[in-house]
């Protein structure tokens, strides 16, 4: 259900200092991003545990050159804190080549409120995000986008195993086909290393594709 934004305190209610570690993480996801076979940045992911807590740190920062030049140009960072494996709080800042995006929303009592461009939505029920690291999300038949806020429906099939390199070495990992109503992200994962690769439409004919350092 979608609101008129209301005044909320997102601030003071979101606690965003409290989402700011100092200790080292629990886990580290680490990217180099390819454009087809041209690398054209990273995206690292930060987890952090306490007990059925966990909070999550994502950083991206993509260029896309094109005869010198800086054709395309994508930063974003997430910061998300869960329970149980259901999103708690979010904080996201989004700029795709110019467009900014800015999502923030927590949990009050048994729905999440999300803010984005100036509206408010609440969503009831467990609400997890397009977090790759979490092999939950396979389970889902909705996630949260935290570069736009929404809610989008997802289906998700289980492609088999399959060798993957990783770090320099082959290794077998079981493929899914995560579909959206726009696209089709391919996910790999290992038994003991968990999220180690990803590739994505990007409707322009191109690939994106994630291989984990």
């Amino acid at each position: 259900m979608k609101l008129k934004s209301v005044p909320i305190l997102f601030a003071a209610l979101l606690g965003l200092e409290s989402l700011s570690v100092a200790s080292a993480a629990d886990e580290r996801y680490q990217f180099e991003v390819f454009l087809d076979q041209r690398p054209i940045g990273e995206h690292r992911f930060e987890v952090f545990k306490r007990g059925a807590q966990q909070r999550v740190s994502s950083r991206a920062e993509f260029k896309v050159r094109f005869l010198f030049v800086t054709a395309y140009r994508y930063r974003h960072s997430s910061d998300e804190r869960f329970r149980d494996g259901c999103l708690e709080q979010i904080s996201a800042r989004t700029d795709a080549n110019g467009t900014r995006y800015q999502v923030k929303g927590m949990r009050l009592g048994n729905d999440f409120r999300v803010e984005r461009d100036a509206v408010s939505e609440k969503i009831d029920g467990c609400v997890k995000t397009f977090a790759y690291w979490d092999p939950g999300i396979l389970e889902q038949d909705r996630l949260l986008n935290p570069q736009t806020g929404e809610l989008e429906p997802v289906r998700v099939a289980r492609r088999g195993l399959e060798r993957v390199e990783v770090a320099g070495r082959e290794l077998s990992a079981t493929r899914y086909a995560l579909v959206t109503d726009e696209l089709t992200i391919d996910l790999w994962y290992h038994d003991q290393l968990g999220w180690v690769r990803l590739a994505s439409d990007t409707g322009t004919g191109a690939r994106l594709i994630y291989r984990r350092i």
